[in-house]
């Protein structure tokens, strides 16, 4: 028998021996690595992603992420969008704003409901109207933040709502739509909108007309773009957004540097001149203008603007919701003025606590202080935590 251990080979084989015991070797490290990748992948999918802790979440676009990171801080406006979460409240009568609020409300896990909002609003059912500054205080009273402002436009709009931000906005109603001079002010939260029908949505404790979900759960109406300006335009594009001290940050960087009074009134100014460059005699952008120069402590022209408003026609309702004009009398000293317009409109509204307010000044600087404290009075029966009015009383205004 030959002993193995006695056999030679000559170097070149030795060599050759050598370098394919190196490759199979090496073939087999790879082939080890396979199988075990293979087994790990089959693992991962079986225990969901546990092992690597894999994203599920598709990655945001290039584009998108610079205007996250680097730019604005906010998401940007979508095509569409509807919020969810909210609790729809169907008002009592002139309960739009205590209605508009609970939904509102609802959106961050608030039940008040409307009723328990209107007996600090509005404890007396015979007030006729609520202050877009009023829903802003209550709720800031509650907890929340509230950033009221005016000259709103739909941009703005499409961002919140893409931010998960509804808004309160106060707009222009009417029974017969074709008829906005037989209309009144009335408040709607909107929680979204659709491009592709160029249409709002928008949560309407009222009116109950192209429904998003006819035969379903209310998820609210459908307001085509066009509508909802025309009508919001009335009101000077007001609005009022409700977030958490967490999201202060957020709305800042939302509404820039109109979060300046200076600013914002300078292009509500701008804003009406520039729909009265298209249309002189739109009385509503006359108004507008009126309301924005005497912000701007402009008092005579804006006095001027409120009379070429009501000289083009104005609705009856008008000045139940808006006070501009009477304060504007009030600052020129044209205080029987301002109590004759205001007993024009008592004949059919003597449920609004402010007529009584201003009145009750105007006759103070005319030297009529009974007929002042008894102003006054009318406009604490209405409203008794109604603090301007207590605070003129305080000062002995009243008599």
């Amino acid at each position: 028998m030959v002993n193995k251990e006695q056999i030679s080979y000559p170097p070149t084989r030795v060599a050759y021996l050598t370098v394919v015991k190196r490759k199979f070797f090496m073939m087999m490290l790879v082939s080890l690595g396979w199988l075990l990748f293979g087994w790990l992948s089959l693992y991962d999918q079986l225990f969901e992603g546990l092992l690597w802790q894999t994203s599920k979440a598709a990655p945001l676009p290039v584009a998108a992420s610079l205007v996250l990171q680097d730019e604005t801080g906010y998401q940007p406006a979508k095509s569409s969008v509807a919020l969810a979460g909210i609790t729809y409240s169907s008002q009592t009568l002139n309960n739009c704003g205590p209605a508009v609020l609970a939904m509102n409300f609802s959106y961050y896990g608030l039940t008040l409901d409307q009723q328990t909002i209107a007996q600090t609003l509005r404890p007396n059912p015979d007030d006729e109207n609520v202050r877009i500054d009023e829903l802003a205080s209550y709720a800031i009273a509650q907890g929340y933040q509230a950033t009221l402002r005016v000259n709103g436009n739909a941009d703005l709009l499409r961002l919140f709502l893409s931010n998960g931000l509804p808004v309160i906005i106060e707009t222009w109603e009417s029974d017969n739509p074709g008829n906005v001079t037989d209309g009144f002010a009335h408040f709607r939260l909107v929680t979204g909108y659709d491009e592709s029908r160029q249409s709002w949505i928008v949560y309407d404790s009222y009116i109950a007309r192209n429904l998003v979900n006819p035969r379903g759960p209310y998820q609210g109406m459908y307001v085509s773009y066009a509508e909802a300006d025309q009508l919001w335009q009335i009101m000077n594009r007001k609005y009022v957004v409700i977030y958490t001290a967490e999201q202060t940050p957020l709305v800042n960087r939302l509404i820039g540097d109109n979060l300046d009074d200076k600013t914002m009134w300078q292009r509500s100014l701008a804003a009406a001149n520039a729909k009265l460059a298209e249309q002189p005699n739109d009385a509503f952008a006359w108004f507008n203008l009126g309301s924005s120069l005497y912000a701007s402590g402009l008092a005579g022209q804006a006095a001027q603007a409120f009379d070429k408003a009501q000289t083009l026609g104005l609705p009856t309702r008008m000045l139940w919701y808006q006070y501009e004009p009477l304060e504007a009398y009030y600052a020129l000293g044209q205080y029987n003025k301002a109590v004759a317009l205001i007993d024009s409109n008592l004949t059919e509204a003597t449920g609004i606590e402010e007529f009584y307010y201003w009145k009750a000044l105007a006759l103070v600087a005319l030297d009529d202080f009974g007929q002042a404290h008894q102003a006054l009075e009318q406009a604490l029966a209405i409203k008794p935590n109604y603090q301007q009015a207590l605070a003129t009383l305080d000062r002995g205004f009243g008599g």
